[in-house]
């Protein structure tokens, strides 16, 4: 019988989860995660006391926890911390030069404050204050720049490499500090080294898997959900690198965002559809059990006993955002002085890390309980009002304005795919290294951009906002360095010509859309042959009707079905795909946040669908 009522606190807890987001979703600068830090302490121990730890929340919440540095690791892309500097005119600096340097000052700057905290008594262990100081929240970083569209370009990417700099830097060194405050100088300490040949071992074998061409005809027929067979495959290497950081006596932090960066690492074109397979598993049910369990954990009364958070508190929180603001200045080197303070303001936004760092500081007897409540407020604090700041800093682009189609290259094809595009109102922009090759597509009635040291000055150059970018060049070899910039600028959809069959592999490496002339040839033929009308739909060029996709970015429109969304009798939805699988649309069935939707209709009322996904 108390097996049982073990479960009556999770099942209170669950039902806060399912209750917790739609109620502040109307508070769009409260972090749905803050409000389940606050939920919690309401119903735990600094509040009602309705709900004490047990064995089965603290087993899920630290699931959740790995769930959390795993999406952490899953979350980097490695086409922008492996990327060479753009080569242009103007020579810049490179985001990992800004990123490192940064991180270093950081490290400094929280050393000598929480150097000067033991002095006056305030903390106790300054090398783990130190640490937990440096850290900063790419959980909120990467959302911020990517709904103000701003994750493509050079600002943008500097600020991602410093927060994943700061994640994994950290995360590190804490790892090692804990081993050498438990075992002290041994050689246990080599232990943490174990993960990473682990890891190293684990991305060559995939690597070699992915490599076989010849094995992937008998994979496909053995395996008929890749999809599937991917989030199983993940799951387990998640907790594959869990275990083993256990058994070597490591946090389980960085095991598990070891995981997810080798994940990254593997890339693939299954890669987004596993992200979001797991966000819908993370943050759908075991993310949300860490937060509020940490708000349960909360001791309000510590606070009150302890004298010193009076002067604490504040002091941590000015702290909080010196260390990074200070370091940013470096930025001015490359950004004006907006965009510095902006990128300082947005760095200092503290989550998840902080808090298990915290937490890891709390179990070590590092840091006291007054000491990690004092972390959480300034976590709480940080990640409300940074991304706030940062906007009023920042002016995002507004997700109204007419997004273009760029077309790299300038033959015939090039311009025959600018026309068809034109007839379909899209707004088409040719981006050409000459200057005969400008002419030409001006002549033809485009717009076009003169960009000399293609492909590396696509990053620095000033484009409109793009939804896709056609790469249409007779060199596959600059085609693709063309689809490793584009990619790395963060573009979601970029078509690519492959001339040669026998290059089919690096492009499907890259996640870029692939069309092979030679390959497709006989596919397109059987397709006019099957179906006539359909081919001609397809091409057709009238004005009043289209087929067309349309990506649904509307997060008030993500989570309602088609029959909800009241479409009216002149456009209907062809198809959905989310991910790597493409759904037949029916009445109920619900859209998601990413998903793309094929619709044909009449113009006007597709245009008017397009708004409202944007």
């Amino acid at each position: 019988m108390e097996s049982r009522l073990e479960f009556l606190p999770l099942l209170f807890v669950l039902f806060l989860t399912f209750l917790v987001p739609p109620l502040v979703s109307r508070i769009r600068w409260l972090p749905v995660v803050v409000s389940e830090i606050i939920v919690g302490m309401m119903i735990g121990k600094s509040g009602f006391n309705l709900v004490k730890p047990d064995a089965t929340l603290d087993f899920l919440a630290e699931v959740g926890l790995a769930i959390l540095m795993f999406l952490a690791g899953l979350e980097i892309d490695f086409n922008l911390v492996l990327a060479r500097p753009p080569g242009s005119r103007r020579r810049r600096i490179s985001p990992i030069v800004f990123a490192t340097t940064g991180m270093v000052i950081t490290l400094v700057l929280a050393g000598l404050i929480s150097s000067r905290l033991a002095s006056y008594g305030l903390v106790n262990d300054p090398w783990m204050v130190g640490l937990i100081l440096s850290t900063t929240s790419l959980g909120i970083v990467l959302p911020v720049l990517k709904d103000g569209g701003l994750s493509g370009g050079q600002f943008g990417q500097t600020i991602l490499l410093s927060a994943l700099f700061a994640d994994f830097v950290t995360m590190f060194l804490i790892t090692v500090y804990v081993a050498l405050k438990s075992t002290g100088l041994s050689l246990d300490i080599l232990l943490v080294v174990v993960l990473f040949v682990a890891a190293l071992i684990v991305y060559r074998l995939g690597r070699a898997i992915a490599h076989r061409s010849a094995a992937e005809p008998i994979l496909e027929d053995l395996l008929p959900l890749p999809s599937q067979t991917r989030l199983h495959g993940a799951i387990a290497l998640l907790f594959a690198f869990v275990i083993l950081s256990y058994f070597l006596g490591t946090e389980m932090i960085l095991g598990a965002f070891l995981a997810g960066s080798v994940i990254a690492l593997l890339g693939g074109s299954g890669l987004a559809a596993l992200r979001g397979k797991f966000d819908a598993i993370g943050f759908g049910f075991f993310i949300p059990l860490f937060f509020l369990t940490v708000g349960i954990n909360f001791n309000f009364g510590s606070l009150i006993r302890d004298p010193q958070v009076i002067y604490l508190a504040p002091v941590m929180l000015i702290s909080a955002y010196l260390v990074k603001i200070l370091p940013s200045l470096v930025f001015k080197l490359g950004f004006s002085w907006r965009e510095t303070f902006a990128g300082g303001i947005l760095l200092s936004s503290r989550l998840s890390l902080i808090i298990a760092a915290a937490g890891i500081g709390l179990r070590l007897g590092a840091i006291n309980e007054s000491t990690t409540a004092v972390f959480i407020i300034t976590a709480a604090v940080t990640s409300t009002f940074s991304p706030v700041l940062f906007h009023s800093l920042i002016p995002t682009r507004r997700a109204s304005e007419k997004s273009a189609i760029a077309i790299i290259g300038a033959d015939e094809d090039a311009v025959q795919a600018g026309r068809e595009l034109a007839a379909r109102k899209e707004k088409v922009l040719f981006i050409v290294r000459e200057s005969s090759a400008k002419d030409m597509v001006e002549a033809a009635g485009f717009s076009s951009i003169q960009l000399d040291g293609l492909p590396g000055s696509l990053r620095t150059a000033r484009l409109p906002q793009l939804k896709s970018l056609l790469v249409m060049t007779p060199s596959d070899d600059e085609n693709a360095s063309i689809c490793r910039v584009a990619t790395a600028m963060g573009l979601q959809h970029v078509v690519v010509l492959v001339n040669h069959a026998s290059r089919l592999r690096d492009f499907k490496d890259m996640g870029v859309q692939i069309f092979a002339p030679g390959l497709f040839r006989a596919s397109l033929l059987a397709l006019m042959a099957r179906n006539p009308d359909l081919f001609n739909l397809l091409i057709s060029t009238r004005e009043d009707h289209l087929i067309t996709e349309i990506p649904v970015f509307n997060r008030q429109a993500a989570g309602r079905s088609l029959r909800e969304l009241g479409l009216g009798g002149d456009i209907l939805i062809i198809a959905i795909k989310r991910g790597d699988d493409y759904l037949v649309p029916r009445g109920d069935t619900k859209l998601e946040e990413g998903d793309w939707i094929t619709v044909y209709g009449e113009s006007e009322q597709v245009d008017k669908l397009k708004s409202r996904m944007e």
